[in-house]
């Protein structure tokens, strides 16, 4: 990739390019979230009332899971990062309909919440976030695995009856 060809292109061009570089679940999630590059090749967001919000590097899109860029957009950190891409099998992302007043089930570029599916138990990405201490967050991982193996020593037991 010619990185001063690419600073230099009208946006349209840039975003086409960049954006074929990392696959469709990745764009949607661009699209979710308005995000544009700009010349230094990061994606933003521009706000009509607002200053530009600049998010992340095209080389960090590319490397980072889906799963990345969206808990990068959320600010959330490393450590939960790296914990829900290693545990995202007991993870289910999530939406809330407010007609039905429900959570559903969605794709992860549209997810705003994180089902624990062992107990039903509903993250919101944004009081994720809000979780500073390295101990709170271990605390509720600890919270989360011991109500799912819980729960799997009573299905154990019921189907042992």
């Amino acid at each position: 990739m010619n990185h001063q060809l690419l600073k230099s292109a009208t946006q349209e061009i840039r975003d086409g390019y960049l954006r074929q570089e990392l696959g469709i679940e990745k764009c949607e999630i661009l699209d979710k979230y308005q995000l544009r590059s700009n010349s230094d090749l990061y994606w933003e967001r521009h706000h009509e009332h607002h200053s530009v919000q600049e998010f992340f590097s095209q080389k960090f899109a590319r490397k980072a899971s889906p799963l990345g860029m969206i808990f990068y957009i959320y600010k959330l950190c490393y450590a939960k990062v790296k914990y829900f891409d290693q545990n995202w099998d007991d993870f289910s992302p999530c939406i809330y309909n407010w007609q039905k007043g429900l959570f559903e089930e969605t794709r992860t570029s549209d997810m705003e919440f994180i089902k624990h599916l062992s107990t039903g138990i509903i993250l919101d990405l944004r009081n994720l976030a809000k979780i500073n201490r390295y101990e709170d967050f271990l605390a509720l991982c600890n919270y989360l695995e011991e109500q799912k193996r819980n729960k799997n020593a009573l299905q154990r037991n019921l189907t042992a009856i």
